[in-house]
């Protein structure tokens, strides 16, 4: 399911469905975010998901939680002990490969759920003590299947400073995406280069740095080596809140 956006259609952000005040959530009701709904999808085209209706849960339906070690947890249904383990791990491999063709510039989870949690997820480790160091099973097949693509929950959002970092990046992986499509040429890559500058420099100069010696040094890499290695540099510096706003 995705909303028409009226800017730029083809930058497309995952959203949590839940967030989109769709009814999906274990108690049969929706979370919407208004500044998702009402804001961002008027820039861009929100692409909604929902791994535990989707890999068969039903609304509404028994919650469930993680259990045991945190870099491998299992999904079990918290009253029945159903475990949903592999069958949600399955889903999420299929479902992010899926998603490989919506080309998205980003992602919006629902803040601590035990499939789509960015971080701080509840988790019930063999001592039985409840600790908040858990990820969402779908959240983390998304980060290993895109590493590069940026993420966030809604909770972390109502940060102001936070909320323009993601902005910044989701619309930064877009124009990464532009800049190497097809076979790309130097020159476009040296022209783009120099256009980012100044955001770079007020988000990370030590980043824009290193980009800078790899630029130079282009002739030295294949051209995937050289992308690979460019949009990793460029995303990981954007990723720190900028220090003053470019020029």
């Amino acid at each position: 399911m995705t909303a028409a956006p009226t800017g730029d259609p083809g930058l497309r952000v995952g959203v949590s469905a839940c967030l989109l005040g769709e009814k999906t959530r274990y108690d049969g009701e929706g979370r919407q975010d208004h500044w998702i709904t009402d804001t961002l999808a008027g820039q861009v085209t929100l692409v909604s998901v929902c791994p535990e209706v989707e890999v068969g849960m039903g609304v509404p339906r028994e919650t469930v939680r993680l259990d045991g070690d945190p870099k491998a947890p299992r999904m079990v249904a918290t009253e029945s002990g159903v475990d949903w383990t592999v069958r949600m791990n399955r889903y999420a491999k299929k479902r992010v490969r899926e998603l490989s063709a919506d080309d998205l510039c980003g992602y919006i989870f629902k803040a601590k759920s035990p499939s789509c949690g960015v971080a701080r997820v509840k988790i019930l480790d063999h001592r039985g003590r409840v600790r908040r160091i858990g990820r969402g099973l779908f959240a983390a097949a998304f980060a290993r299947h895109f590493p590069l693509v940026p993420v966030e929950d809604e909770g972390r959002l109502q940060d102001p400073r936070l909320r323009e970092n993601f902005l910044v990046r989701i619309f930064a992986w877009r124009r990464l995406q532009q800049v190497f499509a097809g076979r790309w040429r130097r020159r476009d890559l040296v022209a783009f280069h120099g256009r980012e500058e100044d955001l770079l420099v007020a988000h990370n100069p030590r980043s824009w740095h290193e980009l800078d010696q790899l630029v130079v040094g282009i002739a030295d890499h294949t051209p995937a080596v050289f992308r690979d290695r460019y949009r990793e540099i460029f995303m990981a510096g954007l990723g720190h809140p900028a220090i003053s706003g470019p020029d």
